[in-house]
């Protein structure tokens, strides 16, 4: 079993012996930290994995923070790497997490992803190519039309991994947080993001995180980039981990969104 401890490298990933057809973002590592609630949560994320390395070169790292562990799928892909560690706190404290992964990364760019959001390729190769300029110090590989896909098309999407399908029924979906979300994925210059602090630790309630990260970094006067086109969320049963939890635990998530705010 896991400690708490994490140690990330690049033989770990071992991305020097990937396929040379694919494009080469092996400067970038999708990371995901995730409790699995459902059977459709885990085809989730075993979906992403699969879609991920359909397109890129790459690293992937899935951290696994529950009480015990459930991800069981065997991943043959050159440059994935999962992770387990024990953690019996009802808080799923994802900035806590995401900290301890993203410091430890050895490439110059770490794309945050949840597990049950994709993007079309072509919008995630541009993102990079913002940081790669140095134009923005975290990018969003969408523009911010968060769309969610029924249980019958996300279906279809895990057999085929077309992300054409979902491109093509956009008119017939439902927009998750009206024309400017900023949850489900951003990629960020690794150094840079360091440097003003990482994730916020003080948050741990997923709107609150997303809401900070941006707000930090505006505050900052730092670029922020966003791609033209969709994001499309898997369907899943509604979620365990972002229960309300208690009225301490949202008013320090609050204090955490009001320190940022206070930024001069």
């Amino acid at each position: 079993m896991e400690t708490n401890k994490i140690h990330i490298t690049n033989s770990d990933c071992k991305t020097d012996r990937l396929q040379d057809f694919k494009i080469d973002l092996t400067d970038v590592t999708f990371f995901v930290h995730l409790r699995i609630d459902s059977n459709e949560r885990m085809e989730s994320i075993v979906t992403l994995i699969n879609y991920t390395f359909l397109h890129f070169k790459t690293n992937f790292i899935v951290l696994e923070v529950d009480s015990e562990q459930r991800f069981s799928k065997e991943i043959n892909h050159e440059g994935f790497l999962y992770k387990f560690i024990e953690d019996n706190d009802k808080v799923f404290h994802r900035t806590k997490w995401g900290n301890r992964v993203i410091s430890k990364s050895e490439v110059p760019f770490v794309g945050v992803w949840d597990e049950d959001v994709i993007a079309p390729p072509e919008q995630i190769i541009e993102a990079v190519e913002k940081l790669r300029r140095n134009e923005a110090v975290l990018s969003y590989p969408y523009d911010g039309r968060f769309y969610s896909c029924d249980k019958v098309s996300c279906d279809l999407y895990k057999r085929l991994l077309n992300i054409e399908i979902s491109m093509k029924i956009v008119p017939l979906m439902k927009l998750m947080h009206g024309y400017h979300s900023i949850g489900g994925t951003f990629i960020i210059n690794k150094d840079r993001y360091l440097n003003i602090g990482c994730e916020n630790e003080l948050t741990s309630e997923k709107e609150i995180e997303d809401t900070e990260r941006l707000k930090r970094i505006g505050m900052l006067n730092l670029p922020v980039s966003n791609l033209y086109g969709p994001l499309f969320h898997m369907w899943h049963p509604e979620s365990k981990t972002n229960l309300y939890i208690d009225i301490n635990h949202n008013i320090t998530n609050r204090i955490g969104l009001l320190n940022t705010c206070k930024i001069t």
